[in-house]
C-alpha cells in the first residue's frame, strides 16, 4: 500500500509541474535580488504634477533571470547616473528669470519636456530635428499631442521655449538655387513650431560664403524671412547675434539691425542675444573688477542694444561663457563662471529686470551628464537672480542703483559721461550704504566653485564611461556636449552653411565640426 500511495503522489506532482510548464505565465525557476540599476517602466502620461520624472527609454527592461523560458530582449546601456535623484516638480526654482538648457529631443521632441524638469528649467531649447539633415521625418500626431500635454502638465509656457534652427541653413547664400535649399528646410522647420503650439523660432542668419556683399546677404535673408512670414500665421523668427568669423551675418548689432529693417512684418521677428558670440565680437559683456562698474559696462551694452536695434525684439538669450579671450572671433561655449566673461558678467543680466520673462538658455558644455552640470548651472543662475545685497536687503543690483540715482544720470547723459556718472553715483555713497567689493566677490567665487566641482564631477563621469567602453551612446536626459554653437560647426561646402572655413586635411570633416557626441 505505501508504494503505490507514492507511486500516486509522485504522479500528481508530474501533473502539477507539467500544468505549469503549459501556463500563459511562466515563473522562473530562480529567484532574483534587485539590482540598483533595475528600473520599473511607467507610462509617461500616467504621471501626475506631484510626480518624480524619471525618463528612461521605452526598450529598456529588467533583465530576466538566466534561467526563465521568457525572450531577453537587447538591453541599451542605462547612462542615467544613480548619484543624481530624478528632480520633483516642487524643486524647480520660481523666478520671473526663466533659465534653461538647449536639452535632447532624442526618441522625439516630446522627451524635450521631461529632460528640461529634470534639470530644473524653466525654459528650455530644442532641435526640432535633426541639426545635420535638410530632411527629416514629419512629425506624427502623437508627438504633437504628447509635446503639448506634458507642457501643460509641467508648466511650460510655449513663450519659454526657444527651438534652434539647423546648422546647414544659410538664408545669405548667393547661390539661388542652395538658398532656395536652405529656405526650404528653414519652413519646415518653423511650420513644426507651430505644430506644437511654440511662439519662436531661434536661427543663425547665414554668410556670405566671400561671394555676395554683406549688404547683398542681409536682403536675402530678410526676403526669406518675408517670404516664410507669408507661408506661416505666428511663429516669430529669431534672429541670433554671432561671433563674428570668416564672412558670417550677425556679429554686429548694426546687422541684425539692416535685416530687421527689411522685414515687413515687424511683429514676427525678434533677436537671441548669446554671451559668448558678443564677448567674441567685441562687445564687452564682464565687469571690470571693482564693484563700481559692475552696472555701468552693462548699462552701456544694453543702451547700445536699444539704439540700435530695440530692447522690444529681445526675445532671448544663450548665456555661455567663452573659453577664448575678449574680441577673438571663436565661438567656444565654457561653462558660466568658469571662461574669460566670469560669473559677475551672468550677475548683471540675472540682476536686470530688463531680461526677465524671456527664456535664458545654457549651450554649455554638458559631458553627457546634464543632471550633474547643467542642473548645478542652473541653480547657481537662480542664486544669481535672488543674491541680496549687503547692505538694504535689495536683491537686484540694478534696483540698488537706481536708488542711488545711477541709472537716471546714465540716461540722460553721452557714452563718455554715462561711465563717469554711474561711477561718481556710487563712489557718493557712504561705505555704509555701498554693498562691500568683499561680500560680492566672496558670492562670486563660491557660486564659481559650485560650477567647477559640478563640471569635474561630469569628466569624471565622461572619463569613466569612455573607460567602460561607451562611446556615443545616447543620452536619457540633456542634449549633446555644447563647446560651440555651430558658427564654424558647419560642413563648409559650398553653398551650404554659413560657415566658410576650409576643410582639415586627412580628416574629411569641416574645421570645427562638431564632435562626437553632440542646445545651440
Amino acid at each position: 500500500m505505501s508504494k503505490t500511495r507514492k507511486a500516486s503522489r509522485l504522479a500528481a506532482a508530474t501533473q502539477d509541474a507539467d500544468a505549469a510548464e503549459t501556463s500563459e505565465v511562466q515563473r522562473p525557476t530562480k529567484r532574483r535580488r534587485l539590482q540598483a540599476d533595475d528600473r520599473v517602466l511607467v507610462p509617461p502620461l500616467a504621471l501626475n504634477a506631484t510626480d518624480t520624472i524619471n525618463v528612461i527609454p521605452e526598450t529598456e527592461t529588467t533583465e530576466p533571470p538566466e534561467n526563465s523560458s521568457i525572450e531577453q530582449p537587447h538591453r541599451k546601456r542605462n547612462l542615467l547616473t544613480p548619484s543624481c535623484p530624478p528632480m520633483t516638480l516642487e524643486e524647480r526654482t520660481s523666478s520671473p528669470w526663466k533659465v534653461g538648457a538647449h536639452v535632447s529631443a532624442a526618441g522625439g521632441v516630446e522627451n524635450a519636456v521631461t529632460n528640461a524638469a529634470m534639470i530644473g528649467a524653466n525654459a528650455f531649447a530644442l532641435f526640432l530635428k535633426s541639426q545635420r539633415k535638410w530632411e527629416s521625418k514629419p512629425l506624427t500626431q502623437k508627438n504633437i499631442e504628447v509635446f503639448k500635454e506634458r507642457m501643460e502638465r509641467f508648466g511650460y509656457d510655449p513663450k519659454h521655449v526657444l527651438p534652434h534652427g539647423s546648422y546647414l541653413v544659410n538664408l545669405g547664400n548667393a547661390d539661388e538655387m542652395m538658398r532656395n535649399k536652405s529656405y526650404t528646410c528653414f519652413l519646415d522647420e518653423l511650420r513644426r513650431c507651430e505644430q506644437l503650439g511654440l511662439k519662436y523660432f531661434n536661427f543663425h542668419p547665414g554668410s556670405t560664403l566671400g561671394k555676395a556683399t554683406p549688404e547683398q546677404s542681409i536682403a536675402f535673408i530678410a526676403q526669406c524671412i518675408n517670404r516664410a512670414h507669408t507661408e506661416t500665421e505666428s511663429v516669430v523668427v529669431v534672429i541670433e547675434n554671432m561671433a563674428g568669423s570668416g564672412n558670417v551675418i550677425g556679429s554686429t548689432f548694426d546687422e541684425i539691425a539692416q535685416i530687421i529693417d527689411l522685414v515687413e512684418d515687424k511683429t514676427r521677428v525678434g533677436v537671441c542675444l548669446d554671451t559668448c558670440h558678443m564677448f567674441a565680437a567685441g562687445y564687452d559683456v564682464r565687469t571690470n573688477e571693482t564693484w563700481k562698474y559692475v552696472v555701468s559696462l552693462n548699462v552701456l551694452l544694453v543702451k547700445e542694444f536699444e539704439e540700435t536695434i530695440g530692447l522690444k525684439y529681445l526675445c532671448g538669450m544663450h548665456l555661455n561663457d567663452s573659453k577664448n579671450t575678449f574680441g577673438s572671433k571663436k565661438d567656444r561655449h565654457e561653462n558660466v563662471g568658469i571662461g574669460h566673461i566670469g560669473m559677475t558678467g551672468f550677475l548683471q543680466i540675472l540682476t536686470d529686470p530688463r531680461v526677465q520673462d524671456i527664456p535664458l538658455i545654457l549651450e554649455t558644455p554638458s559631458f553627457e551628464e546634464p543632471t550633474t552640470v547643467w542642473r548645478k548651472e542652473i541653480e547657481v543662475l537662480n542664486k544669481l537672480s535672488s543674491l541680496s545685497l549687503e547692505k538694504g536687503g535689495l536683491t537686484s543690483v540694478t534696483e540698488w542703483l537706481e536708488e542711488k540715482g545711477g541709472l537716471t544720470a546714465v540716461s540722460e547723459s553721452s557714452k563718455e559721461e554715462e561711465r563717469h556718472l554711474t561711477t561718481a553715483s556710487l563712489e557718493n555713497t557712504t561705505s555704509s550704504e555701498r554693498p562691500t567689493n568683499s561680500a560680492i566677490e566672496n558670492a562670486m567665487k563660491r557660486l564659481t566653485q559650485d560650477v567647477k566641482g559640478a563640471v569635474e564631477l561630469g569628466k569624471a563621469y565622461e572619463r569613466q564611461k569612455k573607460g567602460k567602453g561607451n562611446k556615443g551612446g545616447k543620452l536619457e536626459v540633456g542634449s549633446e556636449n555644447q563647446d560651440r554653437d555651430g558658427e564654424e560647426d558647419l560642413e563648409g561646402g559650398e553653398g551650404e552653411g554659413t560657415s566658410s572655413t576650409p576643410k582639415r586635411k586627412g580628416k574629411g570633416k569641416a574645421v570645427g565640426q562638431l564632435k562626437k557626441g553632440r542646445k545651440g
